[in-house]
């Protein structure tokens, strides 16, 4: 009788410790799943996140022009008109450009044009009036701005340069050559002044 009671003891804590590993196992099968699940949505939530312009996305456009080989940089704010575009969306409106960098913070773009950059000035005169020509991609000269420096003032050394024209490369360049052609002009006023003052004396 002892010995029935032995057995049977026996046999339901082997089923007691069976049970509790199966019941383990599956409970770590669960988990696996659950943390696969987890890693899986988290995986597709990324992918399906696109990257979108924001108000304070900062663009830079690279344009480098193959007939003077300068290379112009323009940096500007996203306009209303882009905020929460996509790439795909933005490129549609930018086929000229190669975008070499988009995010929410910065796009790169650029770009190559077959023609001069807008930096080419000429310095020369019309009717005894110096005045600014600005060359086109074409390499046409157009009226940019006329100056209050009269031809005559100027040494005939300059004056033959300005009939023959002067080219300046960039505002800086521009801003150079006609602060030396007004110097010229207030030394000749101010020699004038002073020779008049000599002959009254």
């Amino acid at each position: 009788m002892m010995l029935l009671i032995f057995l049977a003891s026996c046999g339901i804590g082997y089923f007691y410790l069976n049970t509790r590993d199966d019941q383990k196992k599956e409970s770590k099968a669960d988990e696996n799943i659950l943390v696969e699940n987890n890693v899986k949505e988290e995986y597709v939530s990324t992918e399906t996140s696109e990257e979108k312009i924001s108000p304070n996305t900062e663009i830079t456009k690279e344009i480098f022009y193959s007939k003077c080989g300068h290379e112009i940089i323009e940096i500007q704010n996203a306009d209303t008109e882009m905020v929460n575009l996509t790439k795909e969306e933005f490129e549609k409106k930018y086929k000229d450009y190669q975008i070499e960098e988009f995010s929410s913070k910065q796009i790169n773009l650029y770009t190559q044009v077959a023609g001069i950059c807008p930096e080419h000035y000429l310095v020369g005169e019309s009717e005894g009036i110096i005045n600014i020509y600005k060359i086109n991609e074409k390499g046409e000269t157009e009226l940019y701005e006329t100056t209050n420096v009269s031809l005559e003032y100027l040494p005939v050394e300059e004056q033959e340069k300005i009939k023959s024209g002067i080219e300046a490369i960039g505002q800086e360049n521009l801003n150079q050559i006609l602060e030396n052609l007004e110097s010229w002009q207030r030394w000749y006023n101010n020699s004038e002044v002073l020779l008049r003052n000599i002959t009254f004396l």
